[in-house]
């Protein structure tokens, strides 16, 4: 039986895992020339790039069902942000975690005292909370329901404008509330980290993982017809099932239905002369002319992201902003740090559109069956659930599902 997989990301390759502990023996084509999809990490002159400022949070179930997160060798953020806001620099986190953050926090001007005593109950709250409860129990946007919730205009600001703005990749906060209340929920619950040598390190672990599937990579797909995928180079690959574990809407003329839409971002990486953020802490700008969003010392949380001396900047730009010159960004990041002098080096930059599809209607699963577009041709991709790493995953685990039960 010819069992064929278009995409090499995440879905993909745990549709491939997911088949293979069945004894079937998938094949993969993939327009790039490695895996990975969105999750890439280019190594150049000791550096450690990754397509866009990602990270991996812990508590994500398909996560921890599919990866070793020992072997990934986890650098771990520390809990909160740093926050600079008109002129001022202040720090925010969970005291439960940090007992050292307890009283910043309560003197803290990012929000009032009611703020913090509600950001501490929805924690608790979500926890409480199942994570299909968690997005099914959730409507409009994450706007607001914070201010439903009670939440002042002020921390709405400060915090989570430029925290989930930054995950969501848009300015207006305008993503489902579900979203939010899911990945607040992971936030409370685990934490962020990235392997030590980049974000690559999961895709490396899972392809390692496989041993009967093949890979044949510079293939790039003009159309699925019938029972055979044609190729742009006039290539004809047969099959008697296939998952599409990319964007099935150029490819596939039978699927009906709008096209996805995708948001994009900018991310810049300098190396700096020197240390400017001493702890492996995520900065956010919330002034709203300023172009970054937020900013990493990304040699803060793991040493190997660059040469030894050296020091890595990660800075992802605000929606709006993406076009904004490397002087522009530079001339702000030395006005926010207080440091007209200080020395930057652009060494790479990313302009990524289709950083993370806009998903309508948002959800945690799906009965495998509703993956199925017929009975020889199933859909995976992060797409269908939510914008998340747990949701490319579980398509994937949930399409191979669904097409072994065609079987």
């Amino acid at each position: 039986m010819q069992v064929v997989i278009i995409g090499s990301g995440v879905a993909g390759l745990v549709a491939a895992q997911h088949l293979e502990s069945q004894g079937l023996s998938p094949r993969i084509i993939d327009a790039a020339d490695r895996a990975g999809g969105r999750v890439k990490t280019d190594a150049e002159q000791g550096f450690l790039f990754d397509h866009g400022f990602q990270v991996l949070l812990t508590n994500y179930q398909e996560v921890q069902r599919y990866l070793d997160l020992t072997a990934l060798d986890l650098r771990h953020f520390t809990s909160g942000a740093i926050i600079f806001h008109q002129g001022h620099r202040m720090r925010i986190g969970d005291p439960l975690r940090d007992p050292a953050l307890a009283i910043p926090m309560v003197f803290s001007s990012v929000g009032t005292l009611r703020d913090k005593w509600l950001m501490f109950r929805l924690a608790q709250e979500l926890k409480r909370t199942d994570r299909t409860a968690v997005f099914a129990s959730a409507h409009g946007s994450t706007f607001d329901y914070l201010r439903q919730y009670g939440f002042s205009n002020r921390i709405i600001e400060t915090f989570f404008r430029p925290f989930f703005g930054g995950i969501f990749l848009e300015n207006d906060l305008s993503t489902g509330a579900g979203m939010f209340r899911f990945v607040f929920k992971m936030f409370s619950e685990g934490s962020a980290a990235i392997p030590a040598k980049g974000m690559e390190a999961i895709i490396q672990q899972l392809q390692h993982s496989l041993h009967s599937t093949q890979f044949d990579f510079n293939q790039p797909v003009k159309a699925v017809v019938g029972s055979e995928i044609q190729l742009n180079d006039g290539q004809v690959i047969l099959f008697d099932k296939l998952i599409i574990a990319t964007d099935p809407s150029s490819i596939l003329p039978q699927l009906t239905g709008p096209a996805i839409r995708y948001v994009s971002t900018t991310n810049l990486y300098f190396a700096v002369d020197q240390r400017i953020l001493v702890t492996p802490t995520i900065a956010l700008v919330s002034d709203p002319d300023n172009p970054i969003n937020n900013f990493c010392a990304l040699t803060e949380v793991s040493g190997d992201y660059a040469p030894p001396g050296k020091h890595l900047l990660s800075v992802t730009l605000k929606a709006g902003y993406q076009t904004a010159t490397t002087e522009e960004v530079v001339a702000a990041l030395r006005k926010l740090l207080r440091q007209p002098d200080l020395g930057l080096t652009l060494l790479k930059r990313f302009e990524i559109a289709r950083a993370l599809p806009i998903v309508e209607d948002l959800r945690f699963t799906m009965r495998a069956g509703h993956l199925a577009v017929n009975n020889q041709i199933f859909l995976a991709g992060d797409q269908l659930l939510n914008g998340s790493l747990d949701a490319a995953m579980r398509s994937g685990r949930l399409a191979a599902e669904a097409l072994l039960q065609s079987l």
